[in-house]
């Protein structure tokens, strides 16, 4: 069995060749034309039609979403059957291109090129991904639309829509351990400050089988749920992901160290971020990891104007992630699904490392800021 390379260039033990190898096959200039040149002079009965004759197609009435050829689309494709996907037949596509790509970004989230990836790593580990279903489910986490208005866009019963949101959400939800990794040997050797670190909280509804002050959100006055993410300061994708934990419960600070000040230092989660940071290394955080010089950096008075800046840039990429990821309505807006507690933890868990593994996709593409294009 041999290994393929993540999207932010780490080996995982998925079947198929590395990244750099399958942009060779079929991503070329990140538009996947070579998978066209792949299939040349083959037989395809089942090939997607291009320029007039799709279109005439689609006039025509006879599309079957369900079945179009994941393997062989083209980010063209995607933008186009998406977009005919929520309203926008051929007709209306005849407009700029700026446009055609806002459009689809306010309906799915992801630029096309970055949804073809993921429907190719899609297809490879579940056979039978539909391009139809993955993109109704693209569109519920963009939009959070209840399911008897993603009934009426989409065809489908509200009986149907709702197990396979959630059955399509943890197939991306599983790819979460594979992309986004804390590996120390990403970091070199002469750097010092090399991560940001914060929370962002997440609101739900009340969680009434087991009402308590502990999910009380401060930020938005309301029940809610707290993860902690952390950026590397000098590489594009991010490195960690953990939570949920109830909103009012663990100060960010206990989050990170594991424990309070209380909690005995054998008694201290060592899952928790403050043991993965090597010895001489450190993160950069806001006011709430005051304290801990030796792992977090944070502003103080006296700081000179260099390190200050640094601090402010390195802390704005990471509020920059936050919004990327709430961005998507069902992280943004207030989550409804789940009926008991653990249900409803487990199910906001899903949806928010399912948005995460959408955002890490979609950074190869739409980074963060400017200066990811260099690093």
């Amino acid at each position: 069995m041999s290994t393929r390379r993540s999207i932010n260039g780490r080996v995982d033990g998925r079947v198929g060749s590395s990244r750099g190898a399958r942009t060779s096959r079929g991503h070329v200039d990140g538009r996947g034309r070579g998978r066209d040149r792949q299939h040349e002079g083959r037989r395809q009965p089942e090939r997607l039609l291009r320029g007039e004759e799709r279109r005439q197609q689609w006039g025509s009435g006879e599309n079957d979403f369900r079945r179009l050829n994941i393997i062989i689309m083209t980010s063209e494709d995607i933008l186009f059957y998406g977009l005919c996907l929520v309203g926008f037949g051929d007709k209306r596509q005849n407009v700029r291109p700026e446009l055609l790509h806002n459009r689809f970004l306010a309906f799915f989230g992801p630029d096309p090129k970055s949804v073809k990836d993921l429907l190719n790593d899609l297809k490879e580990e579940f056979d039978d991904s539909s391009f139809k279903d993955t993109m109704m489910t693209l569109n519920w986490a963009k939009r959070y639309d209840v399911e008897h208005v993603l009934a009426g866009r989409w065809g489908y019963s509200e009986e149907f829509i709702g197990p396979k949101l959630k059955e399509i959400g943890k197939r991306i939800q599983s790819f979460v351990s594979r992309v986004i990794v804390f590996d120390p040997n990403l970091f070199d050797e002469r750097e010092v400050h090399i991560i940001t670190v914060d929370t962002f909280n997440c609101t739900t509804e009340e969680m009434r089988q087991t009402p308590s002050t502990s999910f009380y959100d401060h930020k938005s006055n309301s029940c809610g749920l707290k993860y902690e993410a952390a950026l590397p300061i000098r590489h594009r994708y991010p490195v960690w992901l953990k939570g949920p934990f109830k909103a009012g419960e663990k100060h960010d600070k206990t989050v990170f160290c594991g424990g309070n000040k209380d909690t005995a230092a054998s008694d201290r989660d060592k899952s928790s971020l403050f043991f993965k940071i090597p010895v001489d290394k450190k993160a950069v955080g806001d006011s709430a990891y005051e304290g801990m010089p030796e792992k977090v950096m944070v502003r103080r008075e006296g700081h000179s104007k260099e390190t200050t800046d640094f601090i402010n840039a390195a802390l704005a990429r990471q509020e920059n992630y936050h919004s990327r990821l709430k961005s998507y309505d069902i992280l943004r807006c207030r989550f409804r699904h789940g009926k008991s507690t653990e249900n409803k933890m487990e199910l906001h868990k899903m949806a928010t490392e399912m948005v995460a593994v959408i955002v890490q996709y979609d950074l190869r593409y739409r980074p963060l800021s400017e200066a990811d294009n260099y690093i």
